[in-house]
């Protein structure tokens, strides 16, 4: 062939359309397993039970996909070969979420700095990082037609002033509590950045966490829930692998065996490779949106030699007993999520059933009740207060729950607020309790407000606080003078802000809601609290997060749920603790229930009034 001839060809191929191919199809065809960031370098194979997972990104039919997982499934590959495949073959604008910015740089130069350099289809069409020409950076990847920004879901930038045709969400189950900064949900953001394309396409997967508070679960239940059912050797049944139709013998992970549902054969784990071969995806509910698809893949079927049955029984056996470590294997290895029995027990109708049982009336406390203290709560149309009396060792009694309706921009709702804080309560033998201490959040959208309020009130025992959410930070830390600027107006003198570590007072009412016995620590309900106010102080629980390789404990609320009631204990608990900085904590009982005996008495002088601040303006301490 000659020169002109070989000219005459490429010209005519340069006008050939692009071949046409499924993910799965380009994959097997293109993709470049790195060193780096596999076990196994070397051409790409996709596994039976992938096959599915990948061709629904080059489906038209289908917008939503979501990916309930353990680990060890290859997930984070398919994210790779979607955005391998956009940028060789359907050139547009993408968008991949990890948790946090540190997480996303991690995956830009261990997972796509690798395909790019290793994929030779991919070659030439990123630019060199080193370059000047500032095309390629760590989260941002341009290529002909199209570009991939590495967003973090803790950083509400990297949401803004952007439209991706795809976007993929990656361990999603990670993303911080609270959403990205003010901007709100990470996920509903994510989705936002998609509305002008008739053709987007979303992706979200995660291992998911703790039941009821795991957003990877609540995406997949909206699907029809896709399981992937293989056949029985023996009698050829499809069904889907279960933790529970696995056995063993004496503790031994060598002798597992897969249980068939239907005939009882005992399968032997060399068997397991011809059943995911003849497998199949079959749908166990029917979707929301016949647009959206959900898969649910573990651990059971992976391929990976650390995956064998053998070695999931192995890892069983080591945290059975261990209810962290058993929550891990339940997450990370079989893909659901956790129902943890133990905080179980702290619901909205157990504690319901406290209230019912209990001995004294709202704004009636019992004798036992000898200090009074306050949480107040802000919201955009009320406020809202909690009243905690605390007897001898710490034991517990909520008196009263006032909501207060309207904007905290109006005086009037702050007035109410004042009568409700110099409330006067009778304890059963006609002992006068007054809120000697109380603590209001000064968060949310009128901060300003409430730091005048608190500034005028300071020497009431009112203080105003915020929540510090980060692990290890004391129940009450020093506080910071903060200089408010109200209506436009500067002020010389400040206000005390206190940060209350939010995390170690959840812990430990949690742990005082849990115990059943009567005495040191217990919670006491008045009579007629609602189950609503139960929801609301059972709203949140721990669940355990992964943070950069590593396990925390955070507090997460419920989807959709109110948490005001608890908010309102952890801030009467910090009043307490501004009382406890006062007196000494070991006598402080001791001193209220003798004063209380002096019914002639109105001042605390004999209760070391020298460290209470004095005024003539009605306040908690005057005529208690």
């Amino acid at each position: 062939m000659t020169s002109t001839q070989n000219l005459e060809k490429a010209f005519f191929l340069s006008f050939k359309p692009p071949e046409k191919l499924s993910l799965s199809d380009w994959a097997d065809k293109y993709a470049y397993l790195s060193l780096e960031s596999s076990s196994e370098a070397g051409r790409w194979r996709t596994l039976p039970y992938k096959k599915a997972i990948m061709d629904a990104v080059t489906d038209p039919k289908i917008e939503q996909i979501v990916v309930m997982k353990s680990a060890r499934v290859g997930y984070s590959k398919i994210l790779n070969h979607v955005i391998g495949y956009h940028i060789h073959m359907d050139a547009c604008n993408m968008m991949i979420v990890q948790p946090t910015i540190e997480d996303a740089a991690g995956y830009s130069k261990e997972e796509i700095a690798c395909m790019i350099r290793d994929t030779k289809c991919l070659k030439g069409l990123i630019s060199d990082p080193k370059a000047k020409d500032g095309q390629n950076t760590i989260l941002q990847k341009n290529f002909p037609g199209g570009t991939l920004s590495l967003v973090g879901a803790n950083s509400p930038r990297g949401f803004r002033r952007v439209s991706r045709r795809i976007v993929l969400f990656d361990e999603v189950d990670g993303y911080p509590i609270g959403g990205a900064g003010t901007e709100g949900d990470q996920i509903k953001l994510g989705i936002r950045r998609t509305e002008y394309y008739w053709n987007r396409k979303i992706v979200a997967g995660s291992t998911p966490t703790l039941k009821d508070f795991s957003r990877i679960e609540k995406m997949f239940l909206l699907t029809d829930q896709k399981r992937y059912y293989c056949p029985c050797p023996k009698c050829n049944h499809m069904q889907y692998l279960r933790w529970s139709q696995f056995t063993w013998m004496d503790n031994d992970p060598d002798t597992v065996k897969y249980k068939c549902e239907s005939c009882n054969e005992l399968i032997d784990h060399s068997k397991k490779r011809w059943m995911v071969e003849r497998g199949e995806w079959r749908s166990t509910a029917v979707s929301n949106n016949p647009r959206h698809i959900g898969f649910h893949i573990w651990a059971a079927y992976s391929y990976s030699p650390n995956a064998t049955w053998a070695n999931l029984v192995e890892e069983f056996l080591a945290s059975k007993d261990d209810p962290e470590q058993l929550k891990t294997f339940i997450n990370t290895i079989l893909g659901e999520t956790w129902d943890d029995s133990y905080q179980a027990k702290v619901n909205a109708d157990g504690l319901m059933q406290r209230a019912a049982d209990s001995s004294y009336s709202q704004s009636s406390p019992p004798d036992e009740a000898l200090i009074a203290c306050a949480g107040i709560d802000t919201q955009d149309d009320r406020l809202s207060m909690s009243v905690i009396a605390f007897g001898r060792n710490f034991e517990m009694f909520v008196i009263d729950r006032k909501v207060i309706y309207g904007s905290p921009s109006r005086k009037d709702v702050w007035k109410q607020l004042d009568e409700a804080l110099l409330n006067v309560y009778k304890t059963e033998s006609g002992h006068e309790l007054k809120i000697i201490s109380a603590a209001i959040d000064t968060g949310g959208h009128y901060t300003q407000e409430v730091y005048q309020h608190v500034r005028d009130r300071e020497s009431w025992g009112l203080i105003g606080i915020k929540g510090i959410g980060t692990k290890g930070k004391p129940a009450l830390g020093k506080p910071s003078v903060v200089d408010i600027n109200y209506v436009g107006r500067s002020l010389k003198k400040g206000v005390k802000l206190f940060p209350v570590g939010v995390d170690m007072i959840k812990t430990l009412l949690n742990n005082k809601l849990r115990d059943a016995e009567l005495g040191e620590g217990y919670i006491h309900f008045f009579k007629e609290t609602t189950h609503d106010y139960f929801e609301e102080l059972t709203a949140e629980k721990q669940i355990l997060r992964y943070k950069n390789g590593y396990q925390e404990r955070i507090w997460a609320k419920k989807s959709g749920a109110r948490n005001e009631a608890l908010d309102e204990m952890v801030y009467s608990w910090a009043a307490l603790e501004r009382l406890l900085q006062k007196y000494d904590r070991r006598t402080i009982f001791d001193q209220f229930e003798r004063k209380r005996t002096k019914s002639d008495s109105n001042t605390v002088s004999k209760l070391d009034s020298n460290k209470i601040n004095r005024t003539k303006r009605p306040n908690f301490v005057s005529n208690w």
